[in-house]
């Protein structure tokens, strides 16, 4: 059941420790788009996202997008952030993780993400630092992600995740 256990839980991308992070030894972030840097309502990076990937560069770490999503959506995007991407996934799979860390080992990696079985479980299973946010928006989620924040909730509370850091 540790693969479902994330190292950190925080409210949002903006209360990690980016210091600290790079002080153990991470250099590159590996984040989820919809819901952890924005919700999925928004197209472009905003100003807060944008100095959240300042803050990563100006530190020495590397922040890619890796999401579930299809490409447009990614690209544009990261394209306007100005990062690197990999969009349509397959999360929690190892494919496009390997494909995204080959120049790294997997202690010097971050994923952060919004979902349990997707983002921790495949970070987890991988051996990188894993770090749940809440949630952004829940109004227009898909069926499916509706679907795992059910069972979420059920390993959220069994292993008291949220509020414990």
């Amino acid at each position: 059941m540790r693969l479902f256990i994330p190292h950190e839980y925080h409210k949002s991308i903006h209360d990690i420790d980016l210091v600290k992070l790079y002080d153990s030894g991470k250099r590159l972030i590996l984040t989820d788009l919809d819901n952890t840097l924005v919700g999925y309502d928004i197209s472009l990076p905003t100003a807060e996202i944008i100095l959240f990937k300042e803050k990563c560069e100006k530190i020495g770490m590397k922040l890619v997008i890796i999401s579930n999503n299809k490409e447009p959506r990614v690209k544009m995007f990261a394209e306007k952030l100005g990062v690197e991407y990999h969009s349509s996934a397959k999360k929690p799979l190892k494919r496009s993780y390997k494909r995204l860390t080959r120049d790294y080992n997997p202690n010097d990696v971050v994923i952060i993400g919004d979902q349990i079985f997707t983002d921790i479980f495949g970070g987890n299973r991988m051996n990188f630092y894993t770090i749940l946010v809440d949630v952004i928006n829940y109004n227009n989620e898909l069926f499916k992600t509706r679907l795992n924040r059910f069972f979420e909730k059920i390993v959220v509370k069994i292993f008291k995740i949220k509020g414990e850091k």
